[in-house]
């Protein structure tokens, strides 16, 4: 019983060193989740531009 409380403990402490040397993913999707967001503003912004020309009546070439 004492052996596998050892056993046991020992697990927990490596997996416990293991996880700060594991590679962090969690920052990466951030990452890739603002960046989407920045692209989708910018093209909302575009959109906004064009559709307001186009009211306007006058669309601009290029």
């Amino acid at each position: 019983m004492t052996l596998l409380i050892i056993l046991l403990f020992l697990a927990s402490a490596g997996l416990f060193i293991y996880s700060f040397f594991a590679k962090d993913y969690q920052s990466e999707v951030t990452e890739q989740v603002s960046n989407v967001q920045i692209n989708m503003m910018r093209e909302i912004n575009q959109l906004k531009d064009k559709l307001k020309e186009v009211k306007e009546g006058g669309v601009k070439r290029g």
